[in-house]
């Protein structure tokens, strides 16, 4: 199990999910298919969405900031 985005590193078991590719399988095939053709994937930052799981960079703020109160508590 891979258990984050091989683009973004997002947690794909973590909150949120809003519309975003959690199945590992899909998230493969579509890293597969970026790195066999040779096509480069945008940051987050840029496109505002990532190619391959569709987390924007809300999400990722939004769970970097769970995660951090999840360990200090």
């Amino acid at each position: 199990m891979i258990g984050k985005c091989p683009n973004c590193g997002i947690g794909l078991k973590e909150p949120p999910f809003n519309n975003r590719e959690t199945n590992e399988v899909v998230i493969t095939l579509r890293y597969r298919n970026f790195v066999e053709n040779n096509k480069t994937m945008a940051s987050v930052e840029k496109k505002g969405y990532c190619d391959i799981c569709n987390a924007n960079i809300t999400d990722l703020k939004e769970q970097i900031e769970l995660l951090k109160n999840r360990t200090a508590v």
